[in-house]
């Protein structure tokens, strides 16, 4: 039960993060993914049942951010510079 808590909690955040723009969170999936985990850690923080939660949300955004920045071409924030001849 602790497991499923975990991964729709991680789901519910993925979400939200992809309201900003799919392409864009895909580019810092390493810093989302870092965010993502410390979040879920202090969220169920307090007994070993919240920890099993974290670390099984914290897989599941693993998981997740990578086979999506596998499957989709990302961009960033901010558009890349053209280079001046």
């Amino acid at each position: 039960m602790n497991i499923l808590i975990g991964i729709g909690a991680a789901l519910g955040l993925l979400l939200v993060l992809f309201k900003i723009g799919f392409r864009k969170v895909l580019h810092y999936d390493v810093i989302v993914d870092i965010a993502l985990t410390g979040t879920l850690m202090i969220m169920f923080a307090g007994t070993f049942a919240g920890m099993v939660a974290a670390v099984a949300g914290g897989l599941t955004v693993s998981i997740i951010l990578f086979v999506l920045r596998k499957l989709f071409k990302h961009e960033g924030f901010f558009p890349p510079e053209e280079e001046k001849a």
